[in-house]
């Protein structure tokens, strides 16, 4: 009998240690558990407490085995029922694991859920018959700003419009949130007490799934500063954040990121500035420039082109003594952040009072980064100042227009050409101008009648002209070349279809008036050339205006191509003084850089203007009074194109 006692003794202490193994293993296991719970979801904390419970009841039985071990060690003599009771005590433990086990895996699946949940989780927890359900005791938390309610009152609704704020529980605990759409942008405001190191966590949901942005903010201060922005780059749309540094730059963010609403990808920099002026370089150049007051010269240059400016020695020595930014561009930055994308313009400095342009462009994504996208670059230039193409500098102005023109270099540079307040202004509404007819634009009065007259203007490249039909397609005056003046050796040459334009024309009801291609070098050629024209026009009736036609040659180098500002606008001043002395109607014609940059407006105001650009969105400030509109006209009775126009004057009144 002892013997028997004493195997069942050494069996029942193996099949302890075995479940006190595996008890610790449970132990283990259930830790784990808990552990990733509690990292994924707060919604697990009342499970643990459960599972707690559970824990100790298992303590409790691991005690009641202890005791029966103790027991039988002291009465070995003990018949077989000591050990009845401890399998039977065994079997209940392995059962509460059991059960133990299931409530957590249960409580895990709960970790699953997504998005931004307005309230808590009601779910009911899973229970049996061997566990005590308790309503466990809240962890104490701390609110980083108290004051959020009264600080989204004051939002301006319109202004972080397609945003919403709310505050809105998450996961249990409190958040400001920014919602357009499905997307929404949530910065938590409060924490438990031992997540002292985990204070800023900025969540970005899209409906389906959540994503945890690491970023500071600051929900003390203006909230305004917290509202996202919601743009489209290349066809995805992506939630934009901006951070402003006022010790670094006071205007251009000192760090955006952009962050895709589909599938979270990232991107950002914190040196936008340099992104920028990594495509506009500015530098002192070694050449002196040929103006005696301004000798030193700065080049700016893009991907595209370069541009050189002269300074005086003194700009050059405020320069260079107080180190500063070359190019300054931060002043007068602007961001825009819209549904077409993300763009910006500036205005780029040198020093502090020269400005040499401005600079514009958009953001893109290359190659996995935020980059500069179709940079563009215009030079100040002072108004009547001389083409920086003849005279190979520009003089940085000392101060911005608020007005200007812009116009094109030869080889593709942009110039920003201030207004000069002297210069009549055009006063036509461009909304009374009707371009649906490609061939017949007309412009109207404030009553819809309409008020211009339809022409063209001809040379010999139309060939023969059919001018009945010309006539009755509706065709008013014409402007019919009469001559011009040859690029090389500069003799005098009439146009081998004048006379014939001439009189087909007038014969049919049709207005004339003729241009001169001039290629006067000087006043006396000017007058060389109005004397010839006076001379091949005396036998028809012109009632339109007799035409300077002034332009560069951009296909050969012609004689007048290298003419300054001055003497071409002397040449064509000297030009029409003769027309007007004869008894007809001088006007100039030139595209929108020989207007400001070719001739002195200000000394040609009281002589009509004939302005060619081939744009329905005419931008052209100064007045004028005949518009060329197209080069590639189609009119009954010609054959291939013909440039078209129309006037302001009905110059045969």
């Amino acid at each position: 009998m002892n013997e028997e006692l004493e195997k069942a003794y050494e069996a029942d202490k193996e099949r302890k240690q075995t479940r006190t193994d595996e008890l610790q293993a449970a132990r283990d296991y259930v830790g784990v558990l808990l552990g990733e719970a509690e990292d994924k979801n707060a919604l697990l904390e009342d499970k643990r407490q459960e599972a707690d419970e559970l824990l100790e009841r298992l303590k409790k039985k691991e005690n009641e085995i202890d005791d029966l071990i103790r027991v039988a060690e002291s009465e070995k003599k003990k018949n077989k029922l000591a050990t009845f009771w401890m399998c039977f005590a065994l079997a209940e433990l392995l059962m509460i694991v059991v059960v133990a086990m299931l409530l957590i895996i249960h409580s895990g699946s709960l970790t699953g859920r997504t998005g931004l949940p307005e309230s808590e989780d009601n779910d009911a927890p899973v229970s049996n018959e061997a566990v005590v359900s308790t309503v466990p005791t809240p962890e104490p938390t701390v609110k980083y700003a108290e004051d959020l309610t009264e600080k989204i009152s004051s939002l301006d609704k319109e202004a972080i419009a397609p945003f919403t704020a709310d505050i809105k529980k998450i996961d249990g605990l409190e958040y400001l949130v920014f919602t357009a759409d499905k997307v929404s942008v949530a910065y938590k405001n409060e924490y438990l007490q031992d997540e002292m190191g985990y204070r800023k966590a900025v969540l970005i949901d899209n409906g389906t799934e959540r994503y945890t942005l690491a970023q500071g903010y600051d929900l003390t201060g203006d909230l305004k500063a917290l509202v996202p922005k919601l743009t489209a780059i290349d066809g995805e749309n992506m939630v934009v954040f901006t951070e402003y540094n006022s010790r670094i730059a006071e205007n251009i963010p000192s760090f955006i990121r952009l962050v895709g609403c589909r599938d979270f990808r990232s991107y950002a920099t914190n040196d936008l500035a340099g992104l920028i002026k990594s495509g506009t370089v500015v530098s002192e150049s070694e050449e002196l420039s040929v103006f005696e007051d301004a000798p030193i010269v700065y080049t700016l240059s893009t991907e595209k082109d370069v541009y050189k400016f002269a300074i005086s020695e003194g700009y050059y020595n405020d320069i260079a003594y107080n180190e500063h930014v070359i190019p300054e561009i931060d002043r007068d930055f602007v961001l825009t952040i819209d549904g077409e994308g993300i763009s910006w313009k500036t205005k780029v400095r040198l020093g502090e009072d020269l400005y040499l342009g401005g600079l514009s462009g958009r953001l893109k994504i290359e190659n996995g980064a935020l980059a500069v996208a179709d940079p563009k670059f215009g030079a100040i230039v002072p108004p009547n100042q001389e083409d920086p193409e003849l005279a190979g500098y520009i003089r940085p102005a000392s101060e911005f227009p608020e007005r200007y023109i812009t116009t094109f270099g030869n080889a593709g540079e942009r110039f920003f050409v201030a207004l000069d307040p002297d210069i009549p202004e055009c006063t036509y509404d461009w909304n009374r101008l009707n371009t649906e007819d490609a061939n017949n634009w007309y412009y109207s009065d404030a009553d819809g009648i309409k008020t211009s007259i339809r022409g063209i203007d001809v040379s010999k490249y139309q060939g023969n002209i059919n001018w009945k039909k010309v006539a009755e397609a509706g065709v008013e005056f014409a402007i019919v070349r009469m001559g011009f003046r040859g690029m090389n050796e500069g003799t005098l040459e009439t146009d081998p279809y004048f006379n014939a334009n001439m009189k087909g024309a007038t014969d049919n009801g049709i207005k004339v008036g003729v241009y001169f291609f001039s290629q006067a070098v000087n006043e006396k050629e000017a007058a060389d050339e109005a004397a010839f024209v006076l001379r091949s026009i005396s036998g028809y009736n012109v009632e339109y205006p007799v035409i300077f036609d002034t332009e560069r040659v951009t296909t050969y180098d012609a004689r007048a191509n290298s003419l300054n500002m001055e003497t071409r606008t002397a040449v064509a001043r000297t030009f029409c003084e003769r027309i007007t002395e004869a008894g007809y109607k001088p006007m100039i014609y030139a595209n929108t850089k020989y207007m400001v940059m070719g001739i002195d407006l200000t000394k040609l105001k009281d002589i009509d203007k004939w302005y060619a650009v081939y744009n329905p969105t005419i931008t052209f400030p100064y007045d004028f009074q005949m518009l060329q509109y197209s080069e590639k006209g189609s009119i009954p009775g010609i054959s291939g194109n013909v440039d078209l126009n129309i006037s302001f004057v009905d110059y045969s009144k």
